[in-house]
Protein backbone atom coordinates (compact mmCIF):
# COMPACT_ATOMS: atom_id res chain seq x y z
CA UNK A 1 0.00 0.00 0.00
CA UNK A 2 1.40 3.25 -1.23
CA UNK A 3 2.42 6.23 1.85
CA UNK A 4 -0.64 8.23 2.81
CA UNK A 5 1.80 11.19 1.70
CA UNK A 6 2.38 9.72 -1.39
CA UNK A 7 -1.36 9.90 -2.14
CA UNK A 8 -2.21 12.66 -1.05
CA UNK A 9 0.37 14.61 -3.18
CA UNK A 10 -1.37 12.51 -6.06
CA UNK A 11 -4.59 13.87 -5.13
CA UNK A 12 -3.18 17.63 -4.75
CA UNK A 13 -1.51 17.07 -8.25
CA UNK A 14 -4.63 15.90 -9.60
CA UNK A 15 -7.21 18.28 -8.23
CA UNK A 16 -4.87 21.13 -9.30
CA UNK A 17 -4.58 19.77 -13.28
CA UNK A 18 -8.06 19.59 -12.64
CA UNK A 19 -8.29 23.53 -11.52
CA UNK A 20 -5.79 24.23 -14.74
CA UNK A 21 -8.22 22.64 -17.25
CA UNK A 22 -11.83 24.21 -15.71
CA UNK A 23 -9.64 27.80 -16.30
CA UNK A 24 -9.03 27.62 -19.65
CA UNK A 25 -12.67 26.48 -19.79
CA UNK A 26 -14.16 29.26 -18.03
CA UNK A 27 -11.85 31.21 -20.29
CA UNK A 28 -12.82 29.87 -23.06
CA UNK A 29 -16.48 29.96 -22.28
CA UNK A 30 -16.98 33.65 -22.15
CA UNK A 31 -14.83 34.07 -25.21
CA UNK A 32 -17.28 31.44 -27.50
CA UNK A 33 -20.51 33.22 -25.16
CA UNK A 34 -19.65 36.56 -27.20
CA UNK A 35 -19.39 35.15 -30.53
CA UNK A 36 -23.35 34.94 -30.66
CA UNK A 37 -24.31 37.25 -27.94
CA UNK A 38 -23.97 40.14 -30.59
CA UNK A 39 -26.14 38.86 -33.01
CA UNK A 40 -29.35 40.48 -31.37
CA UNK A 41 -27.58 43.48 -30.96
CA UNK A 42 -26.77 44.04 -34.60
CA UNK A 43 -29.80 47.02 -35.06
CA UNK A 44 -28.55 48.91 -32.69
CA UNK A 45 -25.21 49.20 -33.41
CA UNK A 46 -26.38 49.90 -37.40
CA UNK A 47 -28.55 52.54 -36.06
CA UNK A 48 -24.99 54.39 -34.03
CA UNK A 49 -22.64 53.00 -36.16
CA UNK A 50 -24.59 54.21 -39.17
CA UNK A 51 -23.58 50.74 -40.71
CA UNK A 52 -25.37 48.44 -43.16
CA UNK A 53 -25.79 44.73 -41.96
CA UNK A 54 -23.23 43.55 -44.50
CA UNK A 55 -20.87 45.61 -42.55
CA UNK A 56 -22.05 45.16 -38.86
CA UNK A 57 -21.77 41.61 -39.32
CA UNK A 58 -18.11 41.14 -39.57
CA UNK A 59 -18.22 42.07 -35.73
CA UNK A 60 -19.13 38.12 -35.65
CA UNK A 61 -17.35 36.46 -38.60
CA UNK A 62 -14.43 38.41 -38.74
CA UNK A 63 -14.04 37.36 -34.87
CA UNK A 64 -14.80 33.72 -36.09
CA UNK A 65 -11.94 34.01 -38.75
CA UNK A 66 -9.38 35.77 -36.38
CA UNK A 67 -9.94 32.57 -34.14
CA UNK A 68 -9.32 30.00 -36.86
CA UNK A 69 -6.52 31.73 -37.72
CA UNK A 70 -4.67 32.01 -34.58
CA UNK A 71 -5.85 28.30 -33.84
CA UNK A 72 -4.01 27.10 -37.19
CA UNK A 73 -0.84 27.32 -35.16
CA UNK A 74 -2.22 25.67 -31.77
CA UNK A 75 0.30 22.30 -32.15
CA UNK A 76 3.39 25.14 -32.19
CA UNK A 77 2.44 27.35 -29.50
CA UNK A 78 1.77 24.06 -27.85
CA UNK A 79 5.22 23.29 -28.41
CA UNK A 80 6.95 26.59 -27.94
CA UNK A 81 5.07 28.10 -25.27
CA UNK A 82 4.48 26.82 -21.79
CA UNK A 83 0.52 26.39 -20.75
CA UNK A 84 1.10 29.28 -18.22
CA UNK A 85 2.45 31.71 -20.80
CA UNK A 86 -0.33 31.12 -23.26
CA UNK A 87 -2.85 31.54 -20.72
CA UNK A 88 -1.72 34.89 -19.23
CA UNK A 89 -1.26 36.40 -23.08
CA UNK A 90 -4.91 34.91 -24.01
CA UNK A 91 -6.76 36.48 -20.82
CA UNK A 92 -4.63 40.09 -21.42
CA UNK A 93 -5.65 40.10 -25.29
CA UNK A 94 -9.15 38.99 -24.05
CA UNK A 95 -9.89 41.90 -21.58
CA UNK A 96 -7.94 44.29 -23.36
CA UNK A 97 -10.33 43.87 -26.83
CA UNK A 98 -13.36 43.76 -24.74
CA UNK A 99 -12.27 47.28 -23.44
CA UNK A 100 -11.73 48.52 -26.31
CA UNK A 101 -14.85 47.05 -27.70
CA UNK A 102 -17.21 48.99 -24.64
CA UNK A 103 -15.67 52.05 -25.64
CA UNK A 104 -15.40 52.05 -29.09
CA UNK A 105 -16.85 55.06 -30.79
CA UNK A 106 -16.48 53.82 -34.29
CA UNK A 107 -17.03 50.52 -36.10
CA UNK A 108 -13.25 50.10 -36.90
CA UNK A 109 -12.35 50.42 -33.36
CA UNK A 110 -15.04 47.84 -32.76
CA UNK A 111 -13.86 45.62 -34.81
CA UNK A 112 -10.27 46.48 -33.99
CA UNK A 113 -11.41 45.10 -29.79
CA UNK A 114 -12.78 42.05 -31.73
CA UNK A 115 -10.09 40.92 -33.55
CA UNK A 116 -8.07 41.28 -30.16
CA UNK A 117 -10.50 39.44 -28.38
CA UNK A 118 -10.60 36.60 -30.82
CA UNK A 119 -6.26 36.43 -30.72
CA UNK A 120 -6.97 35.33 -26.94
CA UNK A 121 -9.90 32.88 -27.69
CA UNK A 122 -7.89 31.46 -30.30
CA UNK A 123 -4.65 30.72 -27.65
CA UNK A 124 -7.35 29.73 -25.23
CA UNK A 125 -9.55 27.28 -26.98
CA UNK A 126 -7.19 24.82 -28.22
CA UNK A 127 -5.00 25.01 -25.15
CA UNK A 128 -7.91 23.46 -23.01
CA UNK A 129 -8.21 20.04 -25.29
CA UNK A 130 -3.94 19.84 -24.52
CA UNK A 131 -4.91 20.09 -21.29
CA UNK A 132 -6.95 16.98 -21.46
CA UNK A 133 -4.86 15.05 -23.21
CA UNK A 134 -1.39 16.01 -21.75
CA UNK A 135 -2.73 16.29 -17.94
CA UNK A 136 -5.44 14.13 -16.96
CA UNK A 137 -6.03 9.90 -17.17
CA UNK A 138 -6.81 8.62 -20.39
CA UNK A 139 -9.44 6.20 -19.00
CA UNK A 140 -11.16 9.88 -18.29
CA UNK A 141 -10.49 11.57 -21.56
CA UNK A 142 -14.57 11.23 -22.06
CA UNK A 143 -15.41 13.79 -18.92
CA UNK A 144 -13.21 16.02 -19.27
CA UNK A 145 -13.88 16.20 -23.35
CA UNK A 146 -17.65 16.54 -22.60
CA UNK A 147 -16.70 19.41 -19.85
CA UNK A 148 -14.79 21.17 -22.68
CA UNK A 149 -17.37 20.33 -25.18
CA UNK A 150 -20.00 21.96 -22.85
CA UNK A 151 -18.16 25.34 -23.08
CA UNK A 152 -17.67 25.02 -27.60
CA UNK A 153 -21.23 23.93 -27.99
CA UNK A 154 -23.26 25.24 -25.06
CA UNK A 155 -21.67 28.93 -25.00
CA UNK A 156 -22.88 30.04 -28.45
CA UNK A 157 -26.23 28.99 -27.89
CA UNK A 158 -26.59 30.57 -24.73
CA UNK A 159 -24.84 33.73 -26.16
CA UNK A 160 -28.35 35.36 -27.91
CA UNK A 161 -30.45 34.94 -24.47
CA UNK A 162 -27.37 36.44 -22.41
CA UNK A 163 -26.97 38.93 -25.16
CA UNK A 164 -30.40 39.52 -25.34
CA UNK A 165 -30.95 40.16 -21.92
CA UNK A 166 -27.94 42.59 -21.26
CA UNK A 167 -28.73 45.16 -24.23
CA UNK A 168 -32.35 45.13 -23.41
CA UNK A 169 -31.89 45.17 -19.71
CA UNK A 170 -28.88 48.11 -19.94
CA UNK A 171 -27.12 48.72 -23.31
CA UNK A 172 -24.96 46.45 -26.40
CA UNK A 173 -21.50 47.85 -24.05
CA UNK A 174 -22.32 45.95 -21.05
CA UNK A 175 -22.47 42.61 -22.67
CA UNK A 176 -17.98 43.15 -23.67
CA UNK A 177 -17.65 45.00 -19.69
CA UNK A 178 -19.54 41.88 -17.87
CA UNK A 179 -16.71 39.45 -20.40
CA UNK A 180 -14.50 41.55 -19.33
CA UNK A 181 -14.69 41.43 -15.29
CA UNK A 182 -15.89 37.18 -15.56
CA UNK A 183 -12.63 37.15 -17.51
CA UNK A 184 -10.37 39.35 -14.85
CA UNK A 185 -11.81 36.85 -11.96
CA UNK A 186 -10.90 34.01 -13.88
CA UNK A 187 -7.60 34.89 -14.90
CA UNK A 188 -6.71 36.06 -11.01
CA UNK A 189 -7.92 32.66 -10.44
CA UNK A 190 -5.82 30.52 -13.14
CA UNK A 191 -2.89 32.19 -13.07
CA UNK A 192 -2.11 30.04 -9.86
CA UNK A 193 -3.36 26.86 -10.54
CA UNK A 194 -1.57 26.65 -14.44
CA UNK A 195 1.89 25.55 -15.04
CA UNK A 196 4.29 24.02 -17.47
CA UNK A 197 3.51 21.01 -18.09
CA UNK A 198 6.34 19.55 -20.83
CA UNK A 199 9.45 21.25 -22.10
CA UNK A 200 9.39 23.82 -24.15
CA UNK A 201 10.95 23.09 -27.77
CA UNK A 202 12.56 26.03 -29.63
CA UNK A 203 11.07 25.21 -33.20
CA UNK A 204 11.27 27.83 -36.03
CA UNK A 205 7.94 28.20 -37.45
CA UNK A 206 6.65 28.34 -40.81
CA UNK A 207 5.69 32.09 -41.65
CA UNK A 208 4.92 31.13 -45.27
CA UNK A 209 3.10 28.32 -44.81
CA UNK A 210 1.29 30.26 -42.40
CA UNK A 211 0.74 33.45 -44.40
CA UNK A 212 -0.89 31.25 -47.66
CA UNK A 213 -3.50 29.31 -44.91
CA UNK A 214 -4.72 31.94 -43.12
CA UNK A 215 -5.29 33.89 -46.56
CA UNK A 216 -7.19 30.58 -48.00
CA UNK A 217 -9.14 30.47 -45.12
CA UNK A 218 -10.03 34.39 -45.22
CA UNK A 219 -10.55 34.09 -48.92
CA UNK A 220 -13.36 31.00 -48.17
CA UNK A 221 -14.64 32.89 -45.69
CA UNK A 222 -15.50 36.36 -47.34
CA UNK A 223 -16.71 34.11 -50.59
CA UNK A 224 -19.10 32.06 -48.47
CA UNK A 225 -20.85 35.64 -47.48
CA UNK A 226 -21.04 36.05 -51.14
CA UNK A 227 -23.98 33.26 -51.16
CA UNK A 228 -26.55 35.71 -50.28
CA UNK A 229 -26.06 37.47 -53.47
CA UNK A 230 -26.77 34.70 -55.66
CA UNK A 231 -24.83 31.78 -57.50
CA UNK A 232 -23.88 34.14 -60.50
CA UNK A 233 -22.31 36.29 -58.50
CA UNK A 234 -18.58 36.14 -60.16
CA UNK A 235 -16.81 37.11 -56.67
CA UNK A 236 -18.03 33.79 -55.33
CA UNK A 237 -16.08 31.67 -57.78
CA UNK A 238 -13.15 34.21 -57.93
CA UNK A 239 -12.34 33.83 -54.27
CA UNK A 240 -13.62 30.20 -53.69
CA UNK A 241 -10.62 29.12 -56.70
CA UNK A 242 -8.50 31.91 -55.23
CA UNK A 243 -8.96 29.55 -51.70
CA UNK A 244 -8.17 26.71 -53.85
CA UNK A 245 -4.98 28.23 -55.32
CA UNK A 246 -3.79 29.40 -51.92
CA UNK A 247 -4.24 26.34 -50.19
CA UNK A 248 -2.74 24.06 -52.97
CA UNK A 249 0.11 26.61 -52.46
CA UNK A 250 -0.08 25.99 -49.01
CA UNK A 251 0.55 22.31 -49.29
CA UNK A 252 3.49 22.70 -51.05
CA UNK A 253 5.34 24.77 -49.22
CA UNK A 254 4.49 22.62 -45.96
CA UNK A 255 6.07 19.67 -47.64
CA UNK A 256 8.82 21.49 -48.93
CA UNK A 257 9.49 22.60 -45.30
CA UNK A 258 10.57 21.22 -42.03
CA UNK A 259 9.67 24.19 -39.88
CA UNK A 260 7.14 23.39 -37.57
CA UNK A 261 3.22 24.63 -38.23
CA UNK A 262 0.94 21.78 -38.93
CA UNK A 263 1.98 18.55 -39.32
CA UNK A 264 0.20 17.29 -42.49
CA UNK A 265 0.90 13.56 -41.97
CA UNK A 266 -2.57 14.11 -39.62
CA UNK A 267 -4.65 14.15 -43.01
CA UNK A 268 -3.43 10.57 -43.46
CA UNK A 269 -5.33 8.93 -41.61
CA UNK A 270 -8.16 8.83 -43.17
CA UNK A 271 -10.63 7.48 -40.16
CA UNK A 272 -9.31 11.18 -38.62
CA UNK A 273 -10.45 12.79 -41.53
CA UNK A 274 -13.95 11.28 -41.33
CA UNK A 275 -13.94 11.95 -37.88
CA UNK A 276 -13.08 15.78 -38.10
CA UNK A 277 -15.35 16.54 -40.60
CA UNK A 278 -18.32 14.86 -38.85
CA UNK A 279 -17.04 17.48 -35.96
CA UNK A 280 -17.39 20.21 -38.44
CA UNK A 281 -20.79 18.88 -39.32
CA UNK A 282 -22.08 18.94 -35.80
CA UNK A 283 -21.42 22.50 -35.36
CA UNK A 284 -22.26 23.97 -38.31
CA UNK A 285 -25.80 22.57 -37.49
CA UNK A 286 -25.32 24.36 -33.86
CA UNK A 287 -24.32 27.61 -35.06
CA UNK A 288 -26.54 27.49 -38.23
CA UNK A 289 -29.42 26.83 -36.55
CA UNK A 290 -28.82 29.13 -33.33
CA UNK A 291 -28.88 31.59 -36.37
CA UNK A 292 -31.43 30.73 -38.14
CA UNK A 293 -34.05 30.27 -34.74
CA UNK A 294 -33.90 33.59 -33.32
CA UNK A 295 -34.80 35.71 -36.59
CA UNK A 296 -37.96 33.44 -37.55
CA UNK A 297 -38.72 34.38 -33.95
CA UNK A 298 -38.49 37.84 -34.72
CA UNK A 299 -39.71 38.15 -38.02
CA UNK A 300 -42.29 35.35 -38.47
CA UNK A 301 -43.50 35.17 -35.46
CA UNK A 302 -43.33 38.86 -34.42
CA UNK A 303 -41.55 38.38 -31.19
CA UNK A 304 -39.20 40.93 -29.30
CA UNK A 305 -35.63 39.91 -29.71
CA UNK A 306 -35.51 39.05 -25.77
CA UNK A 307 -37.67 36.37 -26.85
CA UNK A 308 -36.17 35.27 -29.39
CA UNK A 309 -33.07 34.79 -27.49
CA UNK A 310 -34.59 32.90 -24.61
CA UNK A 311 -36.59 30.20 -26.41
CA UNK A 312 -33.37 28.78 -27.33
CA UNK A 313 -32.16 28.49 -23.55
CA UNK A 314 -34.13 25.31 -22.33
CA UNK A 315 -32.84 23.28 -24.66
CA UNK A 316 -29.32 24.51 -24.24
CA UNK A 317 -29.45 24.31 -20.28
CA UNK A 318 -30.83 20.68 -20.21
CA UNK A 319 -28.42 19.26 -23.22
CA UNK A 320 -25.90 20.86 -21.31
CA UNK A 321 -26.28 19.83 -18.05
CA UNK A 322 -26.52 16.38 -19.30
CA UNK A 323 -22.96 16.84 -21.76
CA UNK A 324 -20.97 15.14 -18.52
CA UNK A 325 -23.15 12.13 -18.68
CA UNK A 326 -22.62 11.78 -22.41
CA UNK A 327 -18.79 12.26 -21.89
CA UNK A 328 -19.20 9.02 -18.90
CA UNK A 329 -21.53 7.07 -21.99
CA UNK A 330 -18.72 7.24 -23.95
CA UNK A 331 -16.04 6.08 -21.07
CA UNK A 332 -18.24 3.00 -19.86
CA UNK A 333 -19.67 2.14 -23.76
CA UNK A 334 -17.35 2.99 -26.16
CA UNK A 335 -18.01 5.77 -29.24
CA UNK A 336 -20.61 4.13 -31.42
CA UNK A 337 -23.69 4.87 -28.89
CA UNK A 338 -23.38 8.39 -28.57
CA UNK A 339 -22.03 9.26 -31.88
CA UNK A 340 -24.83 7.48 -33.42
CA UNK A 341 -27.39 8.16 -31.40
CA UNK A 342 -26.28 12.21 -30.67
CA UNK A 343 -26.52 12.17 -35.22
CA UNK A 344 -29.70 10.53 -34.95
CA UNK A 345 -31.08 12.86 -33.02
CA UNK A 346 -29.79 16.09 -34.51
CA UNK A 347 -31.31 14.81 -37.88
CA UNK A 348 -34.59 14.31 -36.28
CA UNK A 349 -34.48 17.91 -34.56
CA UNK A 350 -33.64 19.24 -38.13
CA UNK A 351 -36.85 17.18 -39.43
CA UNK A 352 -39.29 18.11 -37.17
CA UNK A 353 -38.09 21.77 -37.56
CA UNK A 354 -38.51 21.64 -41.43
CA UNK A 355 -41.89 19.73 -41.47
CA UNK A 356 -43.46 21.84 -39.31
CA UNK A 357 -41.17 25.24 -40.75
CA UNK A 358 -43.98 27.30 -41.90
CA UNK A 359 -45.92 27.06 -39.00
CA UNK A 360 -43.58 26.67 -36.12
CA UNK A 361 -44.66 28.44 -32.69
CA UNK A 362 -42.96 28.98 -29.54
CA UNK A 363 -43.07 25.49 -27.98
CA UNK A 364 -42.79 23.46 -31.20
CA UNK A 365 -39.10 25.23 -31.42
CA UNK A 366 -38.51 25.03 -27.72
CA UNK A 367 -39.37 21.35 -28.10
CA UNK A 368 -37.76 20.54 -31.54
CA UNK A 369 -35.03 22.26 -30.56
CA UNK A 370 -34.16 20.38 -27.43
CA UNK A 371 -33.84 17.55 -29.41
CA UNK A 372 -31.50 18.64 -32.08
CA UNK A 373 -29.38 20.09 -28.82
CA UNK A 374 -29.36 16.74 -27.23
CA UNK A 375 -28.09 15.03 -29.86
CA UNK A 376 -25.52 17.69 -30.58
CA UNK A 377 -24.16 17.58 -27.16
CA UNK A 378 -24.42 13.83 -26.85
CA UNK A 379 -21.87 13.46 -30.23
CA UNK A 380 -19.63 16.71 -30.43
CA UNK A 381 -16.79 16.59 -27.73
CA UNK A 382 -17.22 12.84 -27.66
CA UNK A 383 -16.74 12.73 -31.65
CA UNK A 384 -13.67 14.84 -31.19
CA UNK A 385 -12.69 13.02 -28.41
CA UNK A 386 -13.00 9.62 -30.50
CA UNK A 387 -11.25 11.41 -33.38
CA UNK A 388 -8.12 12.31 -31.34
CA UNK A 389 -7.75 8.70 -30.09
CA UNK A 390 -7.40 7.22 -33.52
CA UNK A 391 -3.97 9.84 -34.17
CA UNK A 392 -0.87 9.04 -33.10
CA UNK A 393 0.26 10.32 -29.88
CA UNK A 394 2.93 12.90 -31.91
CA UNK A 395 0.11 13.91 -33.89
CA UNK A 396 -2.76 14.46 -31.49
CA UNK A 397 -1.64 18.33 -31.05
CA UNK A 398 -2.07 18.47 -34.68
CA UNK A 399 -4.91 16.87 -34.96
CA UNK A 400 -6.26 19.28 -31.92
CA UNK A 401 -5.82 22.22 -33.72
CA UNK A 402 -7.82 20.62 -37.44
CA UNK A 403 -10.47 20.43 -35.02
CA UNK A 404 -10.94 23.64 -33.59
CA UNK A 405 -10.10 25.55 -36.53
CA UNK A 406 -12.29 23.14 -38.45
CA UNK A 407 -15.10 24.24 -35.48
CA UNK A 408 -14.60 28.12 -36.14
CA UNK A 409 -14.80 27.89 -39.17
CA UNK A 410 -18.21 25.90 -39.27
CA UNK A 411 -19.40 28.61 -37.40
CA UNK A 412 -18.91 31.07 -39.51
CA UNK A 413 -19.86 29.06 -42.54
CA UNK A 414 -23.07 27.43 -41.05
CA UNK A 415 -24.44 31.04 -40.33
CA UNK A 416 -23.71 32.52 -44.02
CA UNK A 417 -25.17 29.18 -45.77
CA UNK A 418 -27.94 29.05 -43.74
CA UNK A 419 -28.61 33.09 -44.17
CA UNK A 420 -27.71 32.88 -47.95
CA UNK A 421 -30.77 29.46 -47.95
CA UNK A 422 -33.01 32.34 -46.41
CA UNK A 423 -32.02 35.20 -48.95
CA UNK A 424 -32.39 33.22 -51.82
CA UNK A 425 -36.05 33.09 -50.80
CA UNK A 426 -36.97 36.46 -49.39
CA UNK A 427 -35.44 37.92 -52.34
CA UNK A 428 -38.70 36.47 -54.58
CA UNK A 429 -40.95 39.32 -53.91
CA UNK A 430 -43.64 36.87 -54.70
CA UNK A 431 -45.55 36.73 -51.38
CA UNK A 432 -45.14 38.50 -47.60
CA UNK A 433 -41.72 39.13 -46.47
CA UNK A 434 -42.81 36.50 -43.26
CA UNK A 435 -44.09 33.96 -45.47
CA UNK A 436 -40.97 34.14 -47.49
CA UNK A 437 -38.28 33.78 -44.35
CA UNK A 438 -40.71 30.76 -43.23
CA UNK A 439 -40.49 29.18 -46.35
CA UNK A 440 -36.26 30.18 -46.47
CA UNK A 441 -35.98 28.86 -42.39
CA UNK A 442 -38.08 25.44 -43.67
CA UNK A 443 -35.43 25.09 -46.90
CA UNK A 444 -32.50 25.74 -44.17
CA UNK A 445 -33.45 23.01 -42.01
CA UNK A 446 -34.11 20.63 -44.42
CA UNK A 447 -30.45 21.18 -45.52
CA UNK A 448 -29.23 20.57 -42.08
CA UNK A 449 -31.33 17.60 -42.29
CA UNK A 450 -29.22 16.39 -44.43
CA UNK A 451 -25.95 17.26 -42.89
CA UNK A 452 -27.03 14.87 -39.96
CA UNK A 453 -28.06 12.51 -42.49
CA UNK A 454 -24.34 12.74 -43.63
CA UNK A 455 -22.92 12.79 -40.30
CA UNK A 456 -24.19 9.27 -39.66
CA UNK A 457 -22.28 8.61 -42.59
CA UNK A 458 -19.23 9.77 -41.88
CA UNK A 459 -18.85 7.98 -38.48
CA UNK A 460 -19.74 4.34 -39.64
CA UNK A 461 -16.92 5.41 -42.48
CA UNK A 462 -14.77 6.24 -39.32
CA UNK A 463 -15.43 3.51 -37.53
CA UNK A 464 -14.91 1.28 -40.20
CA UNK A 465 -12.08 2.73 -41.20
CA UNK A 466 -10.04 2.66 -37.62
CA UNK A 467 -10.99 -0.78 -37.16
CA UNK A 468 -9.45 -1.98 -40.15
CA UNK A 469 -6.39 0.10 -39.91
CA UNK A 470 -6.01 -2.25 -36.38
Amino acid sequence: MPPLFFIGEKMKVQTKNTLAVLATAFMSFVGILTETSLNVTFPAMMKQFQVSLDTIQWITTGYLLMIAIIMISSSYQNERFTARQLFISAAVAFITGSMISAFASSFYILLLGRLISALGVGLCTPMMFNLIVEVMPRQSWGFYMGIAGLVIAMAPTLGPAVGGSISYYLNWRWIFIIAAIFALFVFISGIFVIGSYHPVQKKSFNWLAYIFLSLSLVSLVIGVNQLSKGLQNWRLWGLLILTVVLFILFVTISKRSTRKLLDLKVFEDKAFVFGAFAYFLLQFINIGVSFVLPNYIQIVNKQSSLIGGLVLLPGSIIAGLLNPYFGRLYDRLGARVPLYGGAFLMALGSFLLANWGLNLNTWMIICFYGILMLGHRMSFSNTMAQSLKIVDNNLKSDATAVCQTAQQLAGSMGTAILAAIIAIFQNKHTAKYTTLTAQGSMAAFYFTFGLGILILICDWIMFKLSKENK
